[in-house]
């Protein structure tokens, strides 16, 4: 709109000449045309420039030839002039309208990149405040140690039971409770080579809870320094439900004792702790008397609560540290610290509890066993002493039957 408003100028004052050249003498039309082609070029640029000069050329022309006026060599040299200074003042008018342009357009961007900054930075801040996870930056000194907090968010706080303030001037290090030694300094040396970590660890609350915590760690730029942003998870809920779910494929789901899979997982613990202790153990192998017939009889919900209640008799005989474990059907097993405690003696104690729980169902119940005392080498193949107990729990069922 402005280009057109000059350019209909620029039209008028060239009209303006054209009549003048008519009226005025000669030399005061060559005089006045320099100026109308310099606002031509200054408004319109090169291409404005040359047009004013030719049209300028064109008036001195006519004005040359009517009036028939001054020296041939003036006219040519003024014609010469209008154009040289069309193309001069017009290049040097588009140079700078170029550059000006150039200026504003750099203007607007950095602008716009302002704009687009502090929006990314409001987001940023927003994500980082309102994240339900703790977040929170720290830096690293030239031993890749990390150094004091930089940010922290309500997350960050309310998970590790300090104030903003107190986790300002604390470290990493005073929350790490880390269960491998070292195991800090060797992710962050990962984080200078890699960029970026993931790892479990355990954080330590300001009242000494500890609390296991998945962390994401990378290495980012702020204010022309590294910095490490770290994401922080409570996992006491996952762990829980990990557990829980251990707990269903290695405990037998009607009595609650171990099942077979799950007495193969704690064996080599049990072999580690009776190892450490240097004591005996006894391996006991037992099933249910007459099981089959007790099921034909009073039907499989009574069965049901025979093998619980056997299940019970096994843990009143046997400690909590023990290994209690229902095999299958209704043949259990037990791993048991023998403490100087007389195989035949624990026999007893455990022939009570089983009549005790039968009584206590309205139900004779009886439970023949064998038992094998072994150290903790017997439990590192365990299949030998299990065999063994076994072959003696058949030996003690037939001569129960027999007699």
């Amino acid at each position: 709109m402005r280009a057109r408003r000059l350019g209909t100028v620029i039209i008028l004052l060239a009209l303006a000449y054209a009549l003048a050249a008519l009226l005025l003498p000669l030399d005061v039309v060559e005089i006045i045309g320099a100026p109308l082609v310099v606002a031509g070029a200054y408004f319109l640029g090169l291409r404005g420039g040359i047009v004013v000069a030719l049209w300028a050329t064109l008036i001195a022309t006519i004005a040359f030839v009517s009036i028939h006026q001054g020296d041939l060599r003036d006219y040519v040299v003024t014609v010469i002039g209008y154009l040289v200074i069309g193309v001069l003042v017009g290049l040097a008018v588009d140079r700078f309208s170029r550059q000006k342009r150039q200026l504003e357009e750099s203007i607007e961007e950095a602008g716009l990149a302002r704009k687009l900054l502090a929006a990314s930075e409001g987001r940023y801040r927003l994500l980082f405040e309102q994240s339900a996870d703790p977040v929170y930056l720290h830096g690293l000194d030239a031993a890749g140690e990390p150094t004091r907090f930089l940010a922290v968010n309500d997350a960050t706080c309310a998970l590790l039971g300090y104030t903003r303030g107190e986790l300002l001037g604390l470290t990493p290090r005073a929350i790490d409770a880390a269960p491998a030694p070292g195991q800090l300094r060797r992710m962050m040396a990962e984080l200078q080579l890699e960029g970026a970590v993931h790892y479990e660890s355990v954080r330590r609350r300001s009242d000494g809870e500890l609390i296991p915590v998945e962390i994401s760690s990378s290495l980012t730029e702020v204010e022309g320094e590294f910095v490490v942003l770290s994401i922080s998870r409570d996992i006491r809920e996952r762990q829980r439900e990990v557990r829980r779910l251990q707990e269903l494929t290695l405990r037998d789901e009607l009595t609650g004792l171990l099942n077979r899979r799950g007495l193969d997982v704690m064996l080599p613990e049990q072999a580690k702790r009776a190892k450490r202790s240097g004591r005996p153990v006894i391996v006991v192998y037992g099933d249910i008397d007459r099981f089959k017939t007790l099921n034909d009889t009073y039907g499989h919900e009574r069965g049901d609560e025979v093998l619980v209640a056997v299940a019970g008799a096994l843990r009143a005989a046997f400690r909590e540290t023990d290994l209690i474990a229902r095999l299958g059907g209704d043949e259990f097993c037990v791993i048991a610290e023998a403490d100087d405690i007389d195989p035949a003696l624990l026999g007893e104690r455990l022939d009570g509890a089983v009549k005790a729980a039968g009584e206590g169902l309205g139900v004779r119940v009886g439970l023949s066993h064998g038992e094998v005392t072994t150290d903790w080498r017997g439990l590192e193949d365990p299949r030998v002493v299990l065999d063994e107990a076994d072959t003696r729990m058949y030996a003690a069922k037939h001569t129960r039957d027999d007699g």
